[in-house]
């Protein structure tokens, strides 16, 4: 009976604590340790349902814990029972999603892999097979970023556990770096098999060393770019809480703005950037702009409110040109229709109306942009699209507050992976941080501390190289994974 019972433990056990180990190492040094562990812990129970479905679930709950800091919404207007439950029902919600996904994910593997005992399997159709999955994952995670449910997966949570493989981004981009750790992972489980049975496992070993030798050798191959003083960038941190910024009127804006300018000024900057929301809507300048600049704020066209970046040149008191926010975040500012009746949703400014999907800006007193508004960080499709367009550097402008520092490092995480897909510095500025400057490399130049206001001027490189991920983006991926699917086949009819 005990024996029973340890068995069912294990048979749970293991899953969620794969799951946790995985929430953990996203976006964090522990990745080296943890993630492995995690992924080798998914592949030796693929086969089970509700394995699978628990390392999902777990993955999801730790690595996004940040939403339970949604709560206490009382400011909002809602109860503290209430904002506990809302909170909490999110969580539980993503996490059952994540859990649906890899459990789908492993319906698949099952499919494949047909139970058969991998350590008697032959090379080729063993291979085709996990290539086959692993790419699957990574090809799942690229449409996912194209819908308003995804925030950071497996690609861009392997930042900054091991920045040589994550060099690879700048050739398979975050999808391809999914793919390569499932590789990775499944190689580990597979000599353990092989040790189980008592089977020969030297050359696979040394095959598996190999590979992942070259994967860090492609990854760390990167022709430098020299580092000048050619174009100021001055940004300002304005620590001013998304709770609190009720109690801040227009006037308060301003005399902060008018100082930002003057230290921008001071430091000969060509442009001065400040975080998303930095304004309120309809806010205008009570003095002539000192310095062009891109502010976050907000802005009312024809079909509503829009989150916007908005341009000021020198000399204006309202801004001439702007970039609407085109990803919004469910519930806090994209609200379905039918519950427009019951909330103004979880954020201050209620509902806002979705811009145009280009992230690309192209504005005559800046060279060529890539921009990203907070959630759109997460979508490297459309920053990719905008570095092949001719952008030549990456603004990622955010709110984060009240989130933790877990957040804060997940958005780092994804900042920098989209600086080595495109070969692109990346100037970040948050409310609360992050804030700084990321390197095209994916190396972070200067972070400012959190929670303080800092002004502050940095020296990015505007480029305009294209990696090979900005030119192809995920196409090659995309015909590896049909090729894959008809060797698959092939291989299925020689063992018929």
């Amino acid at each position: 009976m005990i024996n029973i019972q340890n068995k069912r433990f294990i048979k749970y056990f293991y899953p969620c604590l794969g799951g946790i180990f995985g929430g953990i190492a996203t976006s964090s040094h522990l990745w080296l340790v943890f993630m492995p562990i995690s992924l080798f812990i998914l592949w030796s129970r693929s086969e089970k349902k509700a394995a699978n479905f628990l390392w999902g679930f777990f993955f999801i709950l730790v690595s996004h814990s940040w939403l339970f800091e949604l709560h206490p919404l009382t400011w909002l207007g809602f109860s503290w029972i209430s904002s506990l439950i809302i909170s909490i029902s999110i969580l539980l919600g993503c996490s059952l999603i994540g859990g649906i996904l890899v459990l789908l994910w492993g319906l698949f593997g099952k499919r494949i892999l047909l139970k058969k005992d991998i350590s008697k399997m032959k090379f080729m159709p063993l291979t085709t097979k996990v290539l086959l999955l692993s790419f699957s994952w990574g090809i799942g995670e690229y449409i996912l970023s194209q819908t308003p449910l995804f925030w950071i997966g497996l690609g861009e949570g392997l930042v900054p556990g091991d920045m040589y493989l994550a060099g690879l981004a700048r050739w398979i981009g975050s999808s391809g770096l999914c793919a390569v750790q499932l590789i990775i992972s499944f190689w580990m489980y597979l000599i353990y098999e092989k040790w189980k049975g008592k089977y020969h496992f030297k050359k696979t070993f040394v095959f598996g060393l190999l590979m992942i030798f070259i994967f860090h050798f492609v990854g760390g191959l990167s022709k430098p770019i020299n580092r000048n003083a050619n174009y100021p960038v001055a940004i300002w941190q304005t620590n001013i809480p998304t709770r609190e910024k009720i109690n801040f009127n227009n006037q308060y804006i301003n005399d902060k703005l008018f100082a930002a300018q003057k230290i921008a000024l001071s430091n000969n900057a060509k442009l001065l950037i400040t975080p998303e929301g930095t304004f309120n809507n309809n806010f205008n300048l009570d003095y002539k702009s000192k310095v062009n600049m891109l502010a976050g704020g907000f802005r009312t066209s024809e079909n509503g409110l829009r989150s916007s970046l908005l341009g000021y040149k020198v000399g204006d008191k309202f801004y001439s040109s702007f970039i609407d926010k085109n990803r919004l975040v469910p519930l806090g500012e994209q609200i379905p229709g039918f519950l427009n009746i019951f909330s103004r949703g979880l954020s201050a400014v209620g509902g806002i109306q979705p811009g145009s999907n280009s992230r690309f800006f192209e504005w005559k007193f800046t060279p060529p942009l890539a921009i990203a508004i907070c959630y759109e960080i997460s979508d490297g499709f459309k920053i990719r699209n905008a570095s092949k367009r001719g952008a030549e550097l990456i603004i990622s402008a955010a709110n984060l507050d009240p989130y933790p520092t877990k957040l804060h490092n997940q958005f780092l995480s994804m900042a920098r992976v989209r600086s080595i897909e495109n070969k692109k510095d990346n100037v970040i500025v948050s409310n609360t941080g992050p804030s700084g400057l990321i390197s095209y490399d994916g190396r972070i130049i200067e972070l400012f501390d959190p929670n303080i206001e800092k002004n502050e001027v940095l020296y990015p490189i505007f480029s305009n190289e294209k990696t090979f991920y900005t030119k192809y983006g995920e196409r090659p991926l995309l015909v590896l994974f049909v090729s894959l699917v008809g060797l698959n086949l092939f291989f299925g009819k020689l063992t018929n």
